[in-house]
């Protein structure tokens, strides 16, 4: 008696990861894993093995990202020519990797699968009706995949290939004090209010916007009743792990909701251009800390008519209407907590 579980893996690991997690306990036991990847996948296969603490794992299985024959052939030959009598049920979760992975994994199975084995499949979708989750074919396995998972950011920034401080000059993150809070909050309300320059940490009415979006985002998040495996952090410093000289990027405020990222980047700019080149990059730093499931809200100092067009803008550039991305402009700053409640509520199901 006993379940192989076998996950794609793809440049982005953190929902193999995911999956693990949730698998690991609901299917029949013992569960021995065994990951699919390639040979540019390796570094994500390997982080996985470090992440997925516990867990037993079989012979991994290298294959070709995109040419069918070769991955049937090794799937019949590593896994359905080595089956076991402990074996009695094969569970493939297909998220990660390429389509014609996750394809002719399911389908090479399928076609050479023993009578005394089942089998069952699974894949993570990011924009379930309650948050993303599980679905198998029998419905949805698991509801909400960042329920019980503790927010932990420096796991996800390694699970992605990157490290959060201490490192170089930037000590451990802080939360921010008292006073950088509350000028932050008044900030808001005021726009016009000079800058407190004595206060540590203040110079520019940037800063403000940033202390009192974290302060909006952190009571917003409080309020939440049934969630509390949540983090919050403002002026992250971000760098590749493992490469030498790596530039760090900085992350305005950052939410961990279980495990997904949202990446609030705070500009008190108003051209649209510059706006629009900030929130095009808050998406992409956003998905390179927190993979694809990875949200990011551009918070600036243009109109509210401006914010929407560039929001349009930008769907109809990355193709697609629901695009992780929203842009807010300066009509937001007096009422943002009310901006985050209706966000975490209606777009992220964090309620």
């Amino acid at each position: 008696m006993g379940t192989q579980l076998i996950l794609t893996v793809g440049t982005n690991p953190l929902p193999v990861w995911v999956a693990w997690y949730h698998l690991k306990d609901i299917l029949e036991q013992p569960v021995s894993v065994r990951f699919v990847y390639t040979s540019g996948t390796q570094d994500e296969k390997e982080r996985l093995e470090r992440y997925c603490q516990g867990a037993s794992f079989g012979r991994h299985i290298q294959t070709s990202p995109g040419n069918l024959g070769t991955v049937r052939g090794d799937i019949r030959g590593r896994i359905l020519q080595g089956l076991g009598n402990s074996t009695t049920h094969l569970h493939i979760h297909y998220t990660g990797g390429t389509k014609v992975m996750g394809v002719e994994t399911v389908s090479a199975i399928e076609s050479g699968l023993p009578e005394n084995v089942s089998i069952d499949t699974t894949y993570l979708d990011p924009r379930g009706s309650s948050g993303p989750c599980i679905l198998s074919r029998r419905g949805v396995l698991v509801k909400d995949t960042r329920q019980d998972i503790n927010a932990n950011l420096e796991r996800i920034a390694l699970l992605n290939g990157f490290v959060i401080p201490p490192f170089g000059q930037y000590p451990a993150l802080r939360t921010p004090t008292g006073d950088q809070l509350k000028y932050g909050c008044q900030f808001l309300v005021k726009p016009v209010m000079p800058v407190p320059t004595r206060i540590p940490g203040i110079t520019t009415r940037g800063d403000l916007l940033e202390y009192g979006t974290y302060d909006a985002f952190q009571n917003t998040l409080s309020n939440v009743t049934g969630r509390s495996n949540y983090a919050l952090f403002q002026g992250v410093h971000v760098r590749r792990a493992g490469v030498r000289d790596a530039r760090d990027f900085e992350l305005d405020v950052v939410a961990v909701l279980g495990y997904q990222i949202v990446l609030v980047s705070c500009s008190v700019v108003t051209d649209s251009p510059v706006v629009k080149l900030k929130a095009m990059e808050a998406l992409h730093r956003s998905r390179q800390l927190g993979g694809d499931e990875a949200r990011a809200v551009m918070l600036s100092g243009t109109d509210r008519n401006n914010a929407g067009i560039i929001e349009e803008e930008l769907k109809d550039e990355m193709g697609s209407a629901r695009a992780p991305l929203q842009v807010w402009g300066v009509d937001k700053w007096s009422r943002l907590q009310n901006a985050f409640t209706a966000y975490l509520r209606d777009d992220l199901y964090w309620r």
